[in-house]
């Protein structure tokens, strides 16, 4: 009896364990992960398209291995790591050979990935599907189809969760049946979401809420951090339990990622202040506020929830946080970033919040509209009117920027940093930009981190996605020919440079006239709505 006894005990505290494992065990997409012995952990480099390895023990990168295509997020199993590619591939690492053992293009842009059993879920941000894959062929099993820009995935037994990068919405899906069972709204602004973790009954979402609708904007009313909260068990948002980062802890740019341990302490990683908040789930009062690296990305903790691991994208390091103590201790180096020192520079800028030339209080960074160099999806109303975000996306080819074409060079951003961001400006004295941009002085090589800018966004390029011809894009084209929209969308670059009064203009919130730039229709697909307002 007293052998059962003991053994009961025993099979009891084995099951306290298993049931305290950290988020990260369950199944959820991070660009960071540490292995279930909790002896190494795995991280993605995107900008040096590779993946290293950190050994826990020395705190020293142990292996990086090159895998020739953009990494989003990776799962690891064993030995084998799995990474989602922003080129639509599944890359399959063996990390003991450090080599590739598989590789396959089973979509068009994905970016969250989970392994369960001998299946792999991927969000292909491209296609609005999330596809089931084999994980030892790559083989695709089946395409759920789901709202637009899945992103974020976290899977609790049979149910596999979805967040989505612009909307705010959250899918539900049964795996079993391959089907969504549920659509739901976490906040109807929300924005930049891109990670989910379950945990006790609820889903929690870092977000972006854009203030999109107010038509007297100031810095600090644009965008505000968030954690979006969800009872999984009956799909509605919680709006009481949303935490508020800027009134909880202070104001912070771009939530990325969280996790929580079973002490009930919240960790929130911002991508554009190069900071975590900690937070305490039971008073929601911050516990701690941590600096990390440049553009930290994602966090992972270990199996006994003693150490937190955060990557720096920008840095190409990993910061090592003792839980205990809520400080950083050590900074390890995982990759050296390839790109030119002015264009890196300039693409940390083009990320950060921190610097007071750049954004007032921390509050906004150029990310912050134009993630990856892409759009939102939203009209805000600026000083010249309701304008709707462009994407970046080989600028220089087809200047001048903003719907009144008034930005002439790049560098003319500076007034951006000025106006919009409430920096003090990355230039001495003024911005150059009086009476109009176009009607100034050169911002070009009055300022080295402006200059620098302006080379990264130089190298910003589309995502290199394959057409999907068919009779219908073939007839579409043809009408787009026949109807004169060449004689404003010319190949190759699809604009003409020019602006023209075509009847759209002329609200009452219009202060710059109804002449707008030709918008080029290179990536046309993914800037919806359309339009200077955004009325289309």
């Amino acid at each position: 009896m007293r052998a059962r006894t003991i053994l009961l005990i025993a099979a009891c505290a084995l099951l306290a364990v298993r049931a305290s494992a950290p988020v990260e065990q369950r199944g959820r997409s991070a660009p960071i992960v540490v292995f279930e012995d909790g002896s190494r952990v795995a991280v993605v480099n995107p900008d040096s398209s590779s993946i290293s390895v950190i050994d826990v023990a020395t705190r020293t990168k142990s292996a990086e291995v090159r895998i020739r295509t953009t990494p989003q997020t990776l799962a690891v199993s064993g030995n084998r790591a799995y990474v989602a590619t922003r080129e639509g591939r599944i890359v399959t690492v063996d990390l003991a050979a450090q080599q590739i053992v598989n590789a396959s293009r089973v979509g068009v842009e994905l970016f969250g990935i989970v392994k369960a059993g001998s299946r792999l879920y991927v969000s292909d941000y491209g296609a609005a599907v999330v596809r089931v894959i084999d994980a030892d062929t790559l083989a695709p099993i089946a395409a759920i189809p789901t709202n637009e820009y899945p992103r974020g995935l976290a899977l609790e037994g049979a149910t596999l969760y979805v967040t989505h990068l612009r909307n705010g919405k959250m899918s539900v899906i049964d795996t079993e049946t391959f089907a969504v069972t549920r659509t739901i709204t976490t906040e109807a602004d929300g924005n930049l979401s891109q990670a989910i973790l379950i945990s006790g009954g609820r889903a929690y979402l870092p977000q972006t809420r854009s203030n999109s609708s107010n038509p007297a904007l100031l810095f600090d009313t644009t965008v505000f951090p968030v954690v979006s909260v969800v009872d999984v068990a009956t799909g509605a948002a919680i709006p009481s339990a949303r935490f508020t980062i800027d009134s909880v802890d202070r104001p912070v740019n771009m939530p990325t990622d969280a996790v929580i341990t079973t002490s009930g302490k919240l960790y929130v990683v911002h991508a554009g202040s190069d900071d975590v908040s900690v937070i305490d789930l039971a008073t929601r009062a911050k516990v701690a506020h941590i600096a990390v690296g440049a553009n930290p990305r994602g966090i992972a903790l270990s199996p006994d929830e003693h150490l937190a691991f955060v990557t720096n994208a920008l840095a190409g390091t990993v910061s090592v946080i003792d839980t205990a103590t809520d400080a950083v201790t050590h900074t390890i180096g995982v990759t050296t970033l390839p790109l030119a020192p002015n264009v890196l520079n300039g693409k940390i800028l083009f990320h950060n919040s921190m610097r007071p030339t750049l954004s007032k209080d921390r509050w906004m960074s150029c990310a912050t509209c134009h993630f990856e160099g892409g759009v939102d999806g939203r009209t805000w109303f600026f000083r010249d009117g309701p304008r709707n975000t462009t994407h970046l996306f080989d600028v220089e080819a087809t200047l001048p920027m903003h719907w009144s074409g008034d930005l002439d060079e790049l560098q003319d951003v500076e007034s951006t940093v000025r106006n919009v961001q409430f920096g003090t400006g990355l230039a001495h004295d003024g911005d150059n930009c009086t009476p109009a941009c176009n009607a100034a002085p050169p911002n070009a090589r009055r300022s080295q981190d402006l200059d620098d800018l302006a080379a990264f966004m130089r190298s910003l390029s589309f995502p290199r996605r394959e057409p999907a011809e068919n009779d219908s894009s073939r007839r579409g084209e043809a009408l787009f020919a026949s109807s004169g929209c060449l004689s404003c969308h010319p190949a190759p670059l699809y604009t003409d440079r020019r602006k023209h009064d075509v009847g759209t203009g002329g609200g009452p919130l219009e202060r710059k006239g109804s002449s707008f730039d030709t918008p080029s229709l290179r990536g046309v697909f993914d800037t919806a709505p359309y339009f200077h307002d955004g009325s289309a």
